[in-house]
C-alpha cells in the first residue's frame, strides 16, 4: 500500500520538549518519527496522525485508543508510551520508546522464514505482551507480523532482540471506551484480513482475548512456513477461506516441523471460540513446552470424561473398555453355543454307529448259525449214506438221531 508523503516535521519542536530528527518510517494511520528530549538527550520516537485524517472523528478516536491503550500497559514486550496531546498546530501526536530493529514481517520478508526455534522464541515474548493487554482488559484486535517488533537488545539472550508488541490503533478496551468493531469511513472493516479470527469478520460472537489468540496462532503459522494461513487476492476470497476452509496443515507445508505444532496451531486458530487455548500465557505455554502439552491432550482426548457427561455415563449401553468386554462376553457365548453344537453332532453321530454296529453283529450272527446249520445237515445226510451202504438194519437201528439245533 503506497501513502502520500507526511509534511517534513525535521526540526519541529513538540511540547516544548523534543526535536524532531528524521522520518522512521510511515503507515496507514500517520507517520513515525524520530526525537531527542531537549534536555535529557534521550532519542524517542513520536507518532503523527496524517493531516487528512486529522478532521476524522474516528481516526482520532483510534488514535486516542492507541495512547490510551500502550499507556496502561507495563510490560517491557509492548512499546512504552512517555506522553501524547496535540501540537500548537493542531496536530495530535504520541510520544514513544525509540526502537531499533525490524518488525517481523521484515525479518519474513529478508529470511523467507524462522526456525522453529525462534518462532516460539518471538511468539512466547509477543504472547506476555498480549496477556498483559487482556489483564487490562484490552484486545489488541490487528495482531500481525508486522506489528511485531523485533527490537534489537543486547542484554537479551540467544536472539539479540527483545520482541515488542506495537500499533494499539484499533484496539478495543473492553470496558467500552473503544466502542463496537472499529470501521473505516468507507465501511472497509480495519484490521489485517489475512490474521483475523473468523468472529472478527462474521460478528458471530464477541471480538474477546480469544480473537487474538487466533492471531497469535496465524502469525505462528506465517513465522515458521512463510506464508499466510488463508491467501486470497480479494478481502472476499480471504474471509470465506477464514470462515469455512479447514485448516492447513504447518507439517504438510513444511515436513520438518514437529507433528504436535499441528495439533498447537489447530488448537490456537480453533473456529469455535470456545475450543481456543484460554488465555495467551496458556498458548506460550504450551508451545514452550509442546511435546508434553501434546501427550497431555492426547492423553485427556483418550480418557477424560468431561463433567457433564458422568451423569449420563451409567446410562449409555457401553463405551471403552466395557464396549469391549461386551464384546468378549458375546464371543464367548458364542463359542460356547457352538461347542454345544458340537457336542451334541458327536453325540448322535456316536449314537448312529453304535446303532450300525449292533445292527452289523445281528446280521454276522445270523449268517454264522445259518452256515452251522447247513454244515450239520450236510454231516446227517452223509452219515445216513454211510449206513445204507453198510447194509440193512433195524428199524429201530435205522431211527435218525436228533440233531440239536444251532439255534
Amino acid at each position: 500500500m503506497t501513502h502520500s508523503p507526511p509534511p517534513d516535521y525535521a526540526g519541529k519542536i513538540v511540547a516544548g520538549r523534543y526535536r524532531v530528527e528524521r522520518l522512521v518510517g510511515q503507515g496507514g494511520m500517520g507517520s513515525v518519527w524520530a526525537a531527542r528530549h531537549l534536555t535529557l538527550k534521550r532519542l524517542v520516537a513520536i507518532k503523527f496522525i496524517h493531516p487528512q485524517l486529522a478532521t476524522s472523528r474516528e481516526a482520532l478516536r483510534r488514535f486516542d485508543i492507541e495512547a490510551k491503550a500502550a499507556a496502561r500497559l507495563k510490560t517491557r514486550h509492548a512499546v512504552a508510551v512517555h506522553d501524547h496531546g496535540v501540537t500548537i498546530d493542531g496536530e495530535p501526536y504520541i510520544v514513544m520508546e525509540y526502537l531499533e530493529g525490524e518488525s517481523l514481517e521484515q525479518r519474513l520478508a529478508r529470511v523467507g522464514r524462522l526456525s522453529f526455534a525462534e518462532m516460539v522464541n518471538v511468539i512466547s515474548q509477543a504472547a506476555k505482551a498480549l496477556e498483559a493487554a487482556h489483564e487490562q482488559g484490552i484486545v489488541h484486535r490487528d495482531l500481525k507480523p508486522d506489528n511485531i517488533f523485533l527490537a534489537g537488545d543486547p542484554d537479551a539472550p540467544a536472539a539479540g532482540y527483545c520482541v515488542k508488541l506495537v500499533d494499539f490503533g484499533i484496539a478495543k478496551i473492553l470496558e467500552g471506551e473503544a466502542g463496537a468493531l472499529a470501521r473505516t469511513e468507507t465501511g472497509v472493516v480495519v484490521g489485517t484480513p489475512f490474521y483475523m479470527s473468523p468472529e472478527a469478520f462474521t460478528g458471530s460472537s464477541p471480538v474477546t482475548p480469544a480473537s487474538d489468540i487466533w492471531s497469535l496462532g496465524a502469525c505462528a503459522f506465517a513465522a515458521v512456513s512463510g506464508r499466510v494461513p488463508f491467501p486470497g487476492e480479494a478481502i472476499g476470497e480471504v474471509v470465506l477461506r477464514v470462515c469455512s476452509e479447514p485448516l492447513p496443515v504447518p507439517s504438510r507445508l513444511v515436513p520438518e516441523l514437529p507433528k504436535s505444532f499441528d495439533a498447537w496451531f489447530r488448537k490456537a486458530c480453533a473456529r469455535d471460540v470456545g475450543e481456543r487455548f484460554p488465555s495467551a500465557a496458556a498458548a506460550a505455554q504450551a508451545l514452550v513446552e509442546l511435546d508434553s502439552w501434546h501427550l497431555g491432550e492426547r492423553e485427556r482426548s483418550a480418557y477424560e470424561l468431561r463433567p457433564s457427561d458422568r451423569a449420563a455415563a451409567d446410562e449409555l449401553p457401553a463405551t471403552g473398555s466395557s464396549r469391549r468386554g461386551l464384546v468378549l462376553g458375546s464371543a464367548l457365548a458364542g463359542a460356547s453355543l457352538m461347542l454345544a453344537v458340537l457336542g451334541y453332532y458327536v453325540l448322535e453321530r456316536t449314537r448312529a454307529a453304535d446303532a450300525t454296529a449292533a445292527a452289523v453283529a445281528a446280521s454276522a450272527r445270523a449268517v454264522i448259525e445259518a452256515e452251522n446249520e447247513r454244515k450239520l445237515r450236510e454231516a446227517e445226510a452223509h452219515f445216513w449214506s454211510q449206513q445204507d451202504a453198510a447194509g440193512p438194519k433195524s428199524e429201530r437201528a435205522r431211527r435218525p438221531a436228533p440233531v440239536p439245533s444251532a439255534r
